[in-house]
């Protein structure tokens, strides 16, 4: 809210209006009367007489050339005084402070007291559009030598009630730790056992599964962050498209210092997809959640999986069995995905009839699985996969 202005500021604003109307009327009264000055003086003097009602103030301005100056004068010294009277007890005007003896101009021209400056804000200038960038970590502190090493610190194990509160937090997990994976257990697993794994890329899952028992049961089931592409085979190299068939991981296939932390190429192309002129290579399951192909599952999840993988060939086994499944292929979902349901609520794309006969010779091998609980041993015989040794010409699906 606005403060009124003070009383010298007005006086010296009336002041120079004053002085201003003064001059314009001096300029006006040396040019000398008019013809009919003295006309118009009677005329005037003869109107101020038989009005009656009207105020002194207009027989004033009529009676002379000042008369409005005067007016005016009167009506600025009354605004005036209005102004600087104090409306309410809260409003009412501070006492002035004496003026300093060395000030030049009069009290009632003296110029409000200015006010303190506030503390200039601190401001760094940053280039729009390029702002700076924290410097880089280097990748290995620990391998990088120093000039002066450090001694090294005797620290004294604490004591007391306090320290051991003190560690017992220390050793709690912090509370904004990333929650452990969803687990589906039926039993408990030994690192270094058989180990099968199946992806349903509809479903957005892979399963691991171990030898418990001489049977493979069901270990975890862990949900793919991303996979690329549409249901499927991958036909070619650069189309952006996952994998769908029956492949083989060996120890040769294990990359553990992947740019997607961990990670394990599936074998494409495998014997089939060569016989069938199909093109392409380091299709892998890894870590992180970019895809042109593979299949990511994050750091965190490909570290257990790359685990246990990596602990069953180093246990005896030979080759991993990996098989790449479109959707899960029950009975209803394979009708739903190829000829669409009864009622015509689900229309099928077009290209799931396209891949309708290559869809059911993967459910055989899937069909096997769930019969007997043994991943089967897929063949390559031109067309399409086998899962028994007949044929001179089919050849065994394996890993490098």
């Amino acid at each position: 809210m606005t403060s009124k202005p003070s009383r010298p500021v007005l006086l010296a604003t009336a002041l120079l209006l004053s002085f201003v109307e003064i001059g314009v009327f001096a300029a006006f009264a040396s040019r000398g009367p008019a013809p009919q000055a003295e006309a118009s003086t009677s005329r005037e003097s003869m109107i101020a007489t038989s009005d009656e009602n009207a105020p002194p103030r207009a027989a004033e301005r009529r009676s002379g050339p000042f008369g409005a100056l005067l007016q005016n004068l009167r009506g600025s010294l009354a605004e005036i005084a209005r102004l600087a009277e104090p409306t309410s007890p809260e409003a009412a005007p501070a006492v002035a402070e004496p003026l300093a003896p060395f000030a030049p101009a009069p009290a009632f021209l003296a110029a409000p007291p200015l006010a303190r400056p506030s503390p200039p804000e601190l401001s760094i200038a940053v280039p729009p559009g390029d702002a700076p960038l924290p410097p880089a970590r280097p990748r290995d502190i620990a391998s990088e030598p120093f000039s002066t090493p450090l001694p090294p610190i005797a620290v004294s194990p604490p004591s007391g009630p306090a320290a051991s509160t003190a560690l017992a937090l220390a050793a709690a997990p912090a509370i904004n730790e990333t929650p452990a994976l969803p687990r589906r257990d039926d039993g408990n697993f030994r690192l270094g056992a058989a180990v099968y794994v199946r992806i349903f890329k509809k479903e957005g899952e892979l399963e691991l599964w171990q030898k418990q028992g001489g049977r493979y049961s069901l270990s975890r089931t862990y949900p793919i962050c991303k996979w690329s592409g549409h249901l499927g085979p991958k036909l070619k190299s650069g189309d952006y498209q996952s994998p769908e068939g029956f492949y083989s991981v060996s120890a040769r296939q294990l990359n553990p210092n992947s740019h997607y932390h961990r990670a394990f190429d599936v074998g494409f192309p495998n014997a089939f997809d060569r016989q069938n002129g199909r093109t392409g290579g380091a299709l892998m399951v890894h870590g992180a959640c970019k895809s042109v192909g593979c299949f990511a599952m994050t750091d965190k999840a490909i570290e257990e999986i790359y685990g246990v993988v990596e602990a069953a060939l180093r246990g005896g086994q030979h080759e991993v069995p990996v098989h790449i499944f479109p959707f899960r292929m029950t009975d209803t979902a394979f009708a739903k995905e190829t000829q669409g349901e009864w009622t015509n609520l689900w229309s099928i794309p077009p290209e799931h009839q396209q891949w309708s006969s290559f869809w059911r010779n993967l459910k055989e091998g899937y069909d096997l699985f769930e019969q007997t609980g043994e991943p089967p041993t897929a063949y390559a015989c031109g067309s399409r996969y086998a899962f028994d040794a007949s044929g001179g010409s089919c050849r065994r699906i394996a890993g490098w």
